[in-house]
C-alpha cells in the first residue's frame, strides 16, 4: 500500500463528490448519473452474484467513475416486502430489531438479514423491507474496490414514489421488460399498497392479437384495476385515489392510458420522464435513486454492512512510525531553535545588566558627594518646625470669626432702631453669627412682626433663629414672654447684656 493510500483515509478533497445511482435487478444492472447537465444511462445484463460484481466494476470503469457516492436501488426479486404490526420500540432501533421481528415470515436467519421500514398509511401498520446480506455484501465490496462508497440502499417499490405527487393519492401501473405487471399505490409519495397482476399476456395491445382479444384483455385489466381502486377508496377515505399512472416497457403508454381512461372512473395518464434518456423503467428506477422521499425513507445500508476500518495493520503501523519519527525530528529541531533564540536574548540582557550596574556605581559616587552635613540638617528641621508653627497661627487667625474683629456695635445699634412699643428686650447674647434674644411683648403676634423688620437692617437681616418660645409671666398672665435662639458653634466668643 502506498503512503498516499494511508493519508487518503483521513483527508478528503474539498470538491463535492459526484453522486451516482445503480439500480440492481435480477437480470441486469442500470447506472444513472448526470454529466454536463445531461443524464447518462448505462445498462449491463447480469443474472447472478458473480456477474453483478463484474458488471458493477465494468460500469464504473468504462464511465470513468471514481470516488463517487453511490446510491443503490434494489429491484423486485432481490428483497422482500412485508406488512407487520407496529412494534413498541423506538424508530432508531428498528434496523436492529426488525430482522428478529420478521424471522417467522422469511426463510433466512435474522443474522443474515438487513431490514428497515416506515409507518404505512393504511391501518397504521409498519411497512418492512428486508434483503439478504449475501446479496448486498458482494455489491458493496465491488463498489469500494472500484474506488467509490455506498451512501444508501433503497428498493424499487419505495422509489416509484418519486414519480407521484406529494399532494394526492395515486396508483402506478408499471412493468419492467421481461418482468411481471405490478400495481403500486401511493399516498403523498408514501407507498401504501402493492400487488402483482397475473393472467395478462404481453404486450397488452400486441400487433399479433386481434382487436377483440385486445379489447377483452383491456376489459379484464380494467376490472382488476377497478377492484383495487374500490379497495383503496374504502381504505383511503380522507384522500382517495385521484389518478392512475402508466409506465410499462414495451407498451405505448399514451395509447394504453387512453384505453384505460375510457374504462375507469379515475384519470389515467402516462408517466412523463424528466429526461429523454429515461426511456425505460430500469433507467427511471435508477434515476429515482437521487430523489429523497421524506415520509418514506428507508435505508438498508445498516451499520452491519458498513466496512470496519482496521487501522492496526502492518502498513499503517509502519506509516505511523514514519510520521512519529518526522514529528519527533521536527520537535527536536524546534527546541534547538528555541534554545538558540533564548541564548541570544540572554546574552543581550546580560550586556544591558553590566551597563546598568556601571551606571549605578557612578550615580552612587555622585550621590556621596552631595550628602549634607548634620548641622545643616538640624537647622533645616528647626526652620521647618518654625514655619509650621507660623502657618498654624495664621490659620487660627483666619478661622477666627470676622464678627469678633468688627464688634457688635452695629448690631446693637440696629436692634435699637428696630425697637417699637410692642417689644422690650431684657436679654441679648451674640457670638459669631449666632444671636439669642429674650424679653416681653405686648402680644404673641408682635414677635414675628418685629423679626420681620430685621430684613431692613444690614447686621440683622442675615440672622436666623431656630427656636422661638412664647409664654406668660406667672405673676401677670397678661404679659407675654419670648425667647429666640440660634445655633451656636462649639467655641464661641460673645457679648451679653442683661
Amino acid at each position: 500500500m502506498k503512503a498516499h493510500s494511508f493519508f487518503s483515509r483521513f483527508i478528503r478533497n474539498n470538491k463535492q463528490r459526484q453522486q451516482i445511482s445503480v439500480a440492481i435487478f435480477p437480470e441486469s444492472l442500470t447506472l444513472a448519473f448526470q454529466a454536463d447537465e445531461l443524464w447518462v444511462i448505462d445498462t449491463i445484463e447480469a443474472t447472478n452474484s458473480a456477474q453483478r460484481v463484474t458488471a458493477i466494476e465494468e460500469l464504473l470503469k468504462r464511465n470513468h467513475l471514481v470516488d463517487c457516492q453511490t446510491k443503490i436501488v434494489l429491484g423486485h426479486g432481490l428483497y422482500q416486502s412485508l406488512l407487520i404490526e407496529k412494534p413498541e420500540i423506538p424508530q432508531e432501533e428498528w434496523a436492529t430489531a426488525l430482522p428478529f421481528l420478521i424471522k417467522d415470515l422469511v426463510n433466512e436467519s435474522p443474522m443474515e438479514m438487513v431490514a428497515d421500514g416506515f409507518i404505512a398509511p393504511l391501518k397504521e401498520r409498519l411497512q418492512v423491507f428486508a434483503a439478504s446480506r449475501t446479496v448486498l455484501e458482494p455489491l458493496i465490496k465491488a463498489i469500494r474496490q472500484a474506488g467509490s462508497d455506498v451512501s444508501t440502499i433503497s428498493t424499487e417499490e419505495v422509489q416509484w414514489g418519486a414519480f407521484t405527487s406529494g399532494s394526492m393519492s395515486q396508483l402506478i401501473l408499471h412493468r419492467r421488460q421481461d418482468a411481471g405487471l405490478h400495481l403500486t399505490a401511493f399516498k403523498r409519495q408514501v407507498m401504501c399498497f402493492q400487488r402483482q397482476l397475473r393472467g395478462v399476456t404481453f404486450p397488452l395491445m400486441g400487433d399479433d392479437a386481434s382487436a377483440t382479444q385486445v379489447q377483452l384483455q383491456l376489459d379484464g385489466l380494467a376490472l382488476e384495476l377497478q377492484r383495487s381502486l374500490d379497495f383503496l377508496s374504502a381504505q383511503l377515505r380522507d384522500m382517495p385515489i385521484a389518478q392512475l399512472l402508466i409506465s410499462c416497457d414495451g407498451e405505448d403508454d399514451l395509447r394504453l392510458a387512453q384505453e384505460l381512461s375510457e374504462r375507469l372512473s379515475v384519470k389515467v395518464v402516462a408517466v412523463a420522464p424528466s429526461a429523454v434518456a429515461l426511456d425505460s423503467n430500469a433507467s427511471r428506477i435508477a434515476w429515482s435513486g437521487f430523489s429523497e422521499l421524506p415520509e418514506a425513507v428507508i435505508d438498508l445500508y445498516s451499520e452491519g454492512l458498513k466496512p470496519k476500518t482496521q487501522l492496526l495493520t502492518l502498513p499503517n503501523v509502519a506509516a505511523s512510525w514514519v510520521i512519529g519519527a518526522m514529528l519527533i525530528g521536527a520537535l527536536a529541531g524546534w527546541h534547538q531553535w528555541q534554545n538558540y533564540v533564548v541564548s541570544q536574548k540572554l546574552a543581550a540582557e546580560q550586556n544591558r545588566l553590566a551597563v546598568k550596574q556601571s551606571e549605578i556605581t557612578g550615580l552612587k559616587q555622585r550621590l556621596a558627594e552631595h550628602i549634607p552635613s548634620p548641622l545643616k540638617v538640624e537647622l533645616a528641621g528647626n526652620l521647618e518646625q518654625h514655619i509650621a508653627a507660623q502657618q498654624a497661627t495664621l490659620k487660627a487667625i483666619e478661622g477666627h470669626d470676622d464678627s469678633l474683629r468688627v464688634g457688635f456695635a452695629g448690631m446693637l445699634r440696629e436692634l435699637s432702631d428696630a425697637a417699637n412699643g410692642d417689644i422690650s428686650l431684657n436679654h441679648i447674647f451674640a457670638t459669631g453669627h449666632a444671636l439669642d434674644l429674650a424679653g416681653i411683648a405686648r402680644s404673641p403676634e408682635s414677635v414675628p412682626s418685629w423679626i420681620q423688620a430685621f430684613q431692613s437692617h444690614e447686621h440683622l437681616m442675615d440672622r436666623r433663629f431656630q427656636v422661638m418660645k412664647l409664654g406668660r409671666q406667672e405673676e401677670n398672665e397678661n404679659v407675654v414672654t419670648f425667647q429666640l435662639q440660634a445655633t451656636r458653634s462649639n467655641v464661641s466668643v460673645g457679648a451679653s447684656n442683661e
